[in-house]
């Protein structure tokens, strides 16, 4: 499995939220599974799942200890596949792909 931030470094800083069309083109010219690390992406990986596009799996964001912490962790998000129904919305919707694809490295496996 690899780990990604899927966006790359010089295109969106670290949190930021990617379009969910362009989010899934990007996946669709990657080996799956992946893990994602990226909180924005991870955030856009929820739509893409709520909308059946593709099979995942999200953990809630960590709730510091005593949740006196505005902030919270975020658990690495694990996607499986693109649907067939997210396929087709790639065939109906998306931009013919300029060869980009995620930057991923080989990282540890959930």
């Amino acid at each position: 499995m690899h780990t990604s931030h899927i966006a790359p470094r010089n295109e969106a800083h670290q949190g930021a939220f990617p379009q969910p069309l362009e989010l899934l083109q990007r996946l669709a010219n990657t080996r799956l599974p992946i893990r994602v690390v990226d909180h924005g992406e991870i955030e856009t990986l929820r739509i893409l799942k709520l909308a059946g596009s593709i099979k995942a799996a999200i953990p809630e964001a960590a709730h510091p200890p005593g949740g006196l912490h505005r902030s919270q962790r975020q658990l690495p998000a694990t996607v499986d596949e693109i649907t067939r129904l997210g396929r087709a919305m790639l065939e109906r919707f998306a931009r013919p792909s300029r060869g980009r694809t995620l930057a991923c490295s080989a990282g540890p496996c959930l």
